[in-house]
């Protein structure tokens, strides 16, 4: 079920608030940090763009705002995406603090009280994220993550262990699972301390394990709503952190076994896969918008998905005219790629 987010309540939290603020302000996001998080609050921080962390006094010590957290809701009034200018003219205290060329960055600073700095990033001229925080606060140390006991056969409850990661990529992706950083899993599975600027030249093979044997279980898949096949995929670095995308290791053989995603309304394949089979798809009531790799199998069974709005293909893909004539016929929208 999706829950609305409250952006206005969101946008008036400030460094010193209570922790009880916060979570009335997130409502049904809200999720008590982990041990291993130092007090870090990060439910909305990929979909939209919002972080917070907790001191040891339960009050916020951080907050930030960074694109897509939506320019409607003002902070300090400045908002999301306003040229430099403009800021500038709302917050004549800001003081340029440096540049960097990555993304055409510049970096403000300027002190809101005794107890709160400002810090703002602006890309290509445009404000891309808002940071408060409080310089005295003090943060929970930061504790081992509690991994979950591998379980099943490889790739479980899928036939594809590779199809998995892609699988557990959307979850990480969203949000909805937390593996802690890269260098933790590494730490956890090898037993000993990682260097990944060492160890992550060559895929972690106890890693790889882990992770296709990590327990999913139904909640889990029901949080699953876009499913994306991409070596650029933030699941990658947990096993293999320098991988290049250039190898085959993480190719995708098979998608059975994705109708147990019930609510997915999203399948891009992008690379790492060259055929889907439509019959894996049958039942996926949800399914929406369908981008294809070079081969399709059973293509005729698209017309059995009761959502499908967008479809997109290479002209390998589908060579029938009568189905894709089908397929428009019921407001598909068909787009073939040269």
């Amino acid at each position: 079920m999706d829950h609305p987010v409250n952006f206005t309540a969101l946008a008036a939290l400030r460094p010193g608030d209570a922790r009880e603020d916060l979570s009335r302000a997130l409502g049904a996001h809200w999720c008590e940090p982990a041990p291993h998080q130092q007090g870090r609050v990060t439910a909305l921080s990929k979909q939209h763009g919002f972080e917070a962390q907790i001191d040891t006094a339960g009050r916020i010590g951080a907050i930030r705002y960074r694109e897509p957290f939506p320019a409607t809701s003002g902070v300090l009034g400045l908002r999301i995406g306003m040229p430099v200018a403009e800021a500038l003219a709302a917050l004549p205290q800001l003081a340029l603090s440096h540049r960097a060329p990555v993304y055409d960055s510049m970096y403000f600073v300027a002190d809101v009280s005794h107890e709160t700095k400002l810090a703002l990033e602006f890309r290509w001229q445009e404000l891309y994220a808002i940071s408060l925080r409080n310089p005295a606060a003090v943060y929970p140390d930061k504790q081992p993550m509690a991994y979950p006991v591998a379980a099943g056969a490889p790739g479980a409850p899928f036939g594809d262990p590779n199809f998995k990661l892609a699988v557990m990529s959307s979850l990480l992706e969203s949000g909805a699972l937390d593996l802690a950083e890269p260098g933790d899993l590494a730490a956890f599975v090898l037993k000993r301390a990682v260097d990944l600027e060492e160890d992550g030249y060559d895929l972690i093979s106890e890693a790889y394990d882990y992770l296709v044997r990590y327990p999913l279980t139904e909640a889990d898949l029901a949080k699953v709503e876009a499913i994306t096949f991409d070596g650029g995929n933030e699941i990658y670095p947990y096993c293999y952190y320098f991988w290049d995308g250039e190898s085959e290791d993480f190719d995708i053989s098979s998608t059975a076994g994705i109708g147990l995603c019930q609510n997915l309304r999203q399948l891009t394949c992008i690379a790492m896969i060259e055929r889907l089979d439509a019959a894996d798809l049958v039942g996926l009531g949800k399914l929406e918008a369908l981008h294809l790799p070079s081969v399709c199998d059973n293509p005729g069974r698209l017309l059995e998905l009761p959502a499908l709005k967008k479809l997109t293909f290479p002209e390998t893909a589908i060579s029938d005219p009568a189905l894709i004539a089908a397929l428009k016929a019921r407001g598909v929208a068909v787009r073939i790629d040269a």
